[in-house]
């Protein structure tokens, strides 16, 4: 007699299931993406194109990325450290070609990248470029990954450093994100980031994000990261900025999460980045939270826009399959689900009508590929 189709509980998301899932990336930072071995080859150019290149080998220099790392270390990583390897045009173009990379081998299939606008000064072996001509060298390595049947699609978030930036340098990161999207060039946001830990007064930027909302450009904001950037005062204030977007979102009151629920704003969470660099509030003195304590329990549970982000894989060695993975293990995901994360992941992206075709079209066909959703014969005496 025949069967009615079933359908059959499917296994756990493995690493395989998460590499092959077409997943949406929205919080990656250019140069905290960068792979140790991609570090090591560009190190290994620069050293060999000026011997006397003072900065320390990365298979040296790099702590384990295993080890817990506080904010303070974090952005000392970049400020000493990072930046003073991606100082040339060259190294520059490598980089973000290697992380392009790395992000579609991975499984990805829209990516935002985001990346502070920075100068680079001449040396005695190359020519330097300013701020503009820095990022308009990201861009012209993400079109040419656009042109080339790439199946991921990339675009660029032009950052405003908190603490670096004054209101006048805010303005002119804004203008320049509206210079070069009016180019055709991929660039669909800004971004507010820096060190969370110093505080500072957040409404004399807010006319560059005005001016960026008045002009129908998205907002994100790195969100309540730490408690030093988490007051009320500051979270209401980057709130009336009107954010499609928030980052992090980590020290943030219930009643304020509800209201950004109820505002439709987006979240995007970062496991590995908050477990390391030890983000989360422990509500025990000798209990060091782990990824079970994360919030993301709380936002998966709302019917809101959310997404995985992996914030720096190359300092925290945690791509986003990884990501996928973890929130799969320690908040009892199913495969289902990670794809739905997926969805809910794109309903706050900046791309445009195509590109969210794209990501659907794909994430219809995996579905399909997977047998996910779809009956599955089912007979009780099975060969």
């Amino acid at each position: 007699m025949s069967q009615v189709p079933s359908l059959l509980p499917l296994e756990p998301p493995d690493d395989d299931f998460c590499r092959r899932l077409p997943k949406i990336e929205l919080h990656a930072h250019l140069s905290g993406s960068i792979t140790r071995p991609c570090l090591q080859r560009i190190w290994e150019a620069r050293k060999g194109e000026d011997p006397d290149f003072d900065v320390p080998e990365p298979r040296l220099a790099l702590a384990d990325h295993s080890v817990g790392q506080g904010i303070n270390e974090f952005f000392a990583h970049f400020n000493t450290y990072l930046y003073r390897i991606l100082s040339t045009p060259s190294s520059l173009s490598v980089a973000t070609h290697s992380v392009l990379t790395e992000f579609q081998a991975d499984g990805v299939v829209y990516l935002e990248l985001r990346t502070t606008p920075r100068a680079l000064p001449p040396t005695a072996h190359t020519q330097g470029l300013t701020a503009e001509g820095a990022v308009r060298l990201i861009l012209s390595v993400i079109k040419d990954w656009n042109t080339s049947s790439s199946p991921m699609h990339a675009s660029l978030i032009l950052t405003i450093d908190r603490i670096k930036h004054s209101p006048a340098q805010a303005m002119e990161i804004v203008d320049l994100a509206l210079r070069l999207r009016d180019e055709g060039l991929p660039v669909v946001g800004v971004d507010l980031a820096g060190d969370c830990n110093t505080p500072r007064d957040m409404a004399p930027l807010r006319p560059a994000y005005a001016h960026a909302q008045a002009a129908n450009l998205p907002i994100t904001v790195h969100f309540a990261e730490v408690p030093n950037s988490a007051s009320e005062s500051e979270l209401r204030e980057l709130l009336t900025w009107n954010p499609r977007r928030l980052g992090h979102a980590i020290h943030v009151p219930e009643a304020m999460r509800r209201l950004i629920v109820d505002r439709g704003i987006a979240v995007e969470l970062c496991l590995t980045c908050n477990v390391l660099a030890r983000m989360l509030p422990s509500q025990h003195e000798e209990h060091e939270p782990g990824f079970v304590d994360h919030h993301f329990a709380w936002w998966w549970a709302e019917d809101c826009s959310l997404s995985l982000g992996t914030d720096d894989m190359g300092v925290f060695g945690s791509p986003s399959s990884q990501e996928y993975r973890l929130a799969a293990e320690h908040f009892a995901l199913s495969r289902t689900d990670l794809v739905s994360l997926c969805r809910r992941a794109m309903r706050g992206a900046f791309s445009g009508l195509e590109t969210r075709d794209h990501v659907e079209a794909a994430l219809e066909a995996f579905e399909s590929r997977e047998g996910l959703g779809q009956p599955r014969p089912h007979s009780e005496n099975p060969p």
